[in-house]
């Protein structure tokens, strides 16, 4: 037992330097591995999206108000993180407007994505009301565009201040003044975690209780197509739809839950234990799941678009399209078969 306790003292220094070395590595490749995600579903997002079957539903502006903002989030934010974090490159702290564009886009993108995907899911959850008071105020196109630029403009005005606050100080971007790195930090727990967090847990138990509603309206549309023959199958086909739409939104919402939990949890952990002892193992411990749960957080702005391809037949459907070249088929036939087939 000595023997053991001595190896483990004795090779304590090699450890702790490979410890020191592993937020660097998850930054780069984890990092990069979401970059690359992003990109890749804010193309997809944007091709089906701006496509004949899916441009003239709200949901579709939302999402789509959605995936500009992800597109943002992943090439300013997450994009310097992976050059400072893991390459060690000083980005914010070599250029003033750089530092304030940054700081900006963190909290801006963030809050704006998360905005556009909840009002995605409570006009979904609307759709699926049995009030037609309630129902009418779905999947009205108008609304949602005029909507996507108030939420744009609120958030800008709520978080300019963030452009004339920070700067660069003795070679670091920081706020110019100490009180406001204290608020920051608290409002970045209350406004981009716990916030999202319960709303995140709403949205779900009503998109649960919306789904219910629509497969069970899914079945008495077949039950009463079997007695009555006349009735005809675009009903039963668009509850399928928004089915498919319910199923998305509530994966997406479960990737929230995901992303968000563990960094919640790492920030409270650090303010709390801000003050404590710690031992440079334990340091070491803590930095590593600081950096690994901020870099999973993106996991939720990185996932809509295979979300969307998990769960949603004809998003599937107009991918396969886009990039079938091969095959030449009158795009208002296609539409028909996309629409009558999911």
């Amino acid at each position: 037992m000595n023997d053991i306790l001595l190896a483990i003292r004795t090779s304590s220094t090699s450890v702790n330097s490979i410890l020191l070395a592993i937020p660097y590595v998850a930054n780069i490749w984890l990092g990069t591995l979401f970059w690359t995600m992003g990109n890749i579903g804010c193309v997809g997002n944007l091709i089906v999206f701006r496509s004949k079957t899916f441009n003239n539903q709200a949901y579709t502006v939302y999402l789509l108000a959605e995936t500009i903002s992800d597109f943002f989030l992943v090439n300013l934010v997450l994009l310097t993180r992976i050059l400072e974090k893991g390459f060690g490159m000083s980005i914010r702290s070599g250029y003033d407007y750089l530092c304030k564009i940054r700081q900006f886009s963190t909290y801006y993108f963030y809050v704006t994505s998360f905005t556009f995907f909840s009002m995605a899911t409570i006009d979904r959850i609307l759709s699926t009301q049995r009030s037609n008071g309630l129902r009418k105020w779905s999947n009205r196109v108008s609304l949602a565009y005029k909507l996507v630029f108030v939420m744009t403009i609120l958030w800008l005005l709520i978080l300019c201040h963030r452009l004339f606050i920070y700067k660069i100080q003795d070679g670091d971007c920081a706020p110019q003044f100490l009180i406001y790195d204290i608020i920051d930090n608290y409002a970045e727990a209350i406004l981009m975690e716990i916030c999202p967090l319960i709303i995140v847990f709403i949205l779900v138990y009503f998109l649960r209780r919306s789904l219910r509603t629509v497969l069970q309206r899914q079945a008495n549309t077949i039950a009463s197509s079997s007695l009555s023959p006349s009735n005809p199958n675009k009903r039963s086909q668009l509850q399928q739809i928004d089915s498919q739409l319910t199923r998305m939104l509530m994966f997406h919402s479960i990737v929230a839950i995901i992303s968000f939990v563990p960094y919640a949890c790492q920030i409270f952990y650090s303010h709390i234990t801000e003050n404590w002892p710690k031992t440079p193992l334990q340091k070491a411990i803590e930095k590593i799941s600081s950096q690994v749960t901020h870099i999973f957080a993106y996991l939720f702005f990185v996932s809509s678009f295979y979300a969307s391809m998990t769960c949603n037949r004809g998003f599937r459907r107009e991918i396969k399209r886009k990039f079938q070249f091969n095959k030449v088929r009158p795009s208002n036939m296609l539409v028909t078969h996309i629409n009558t087939n999911g």
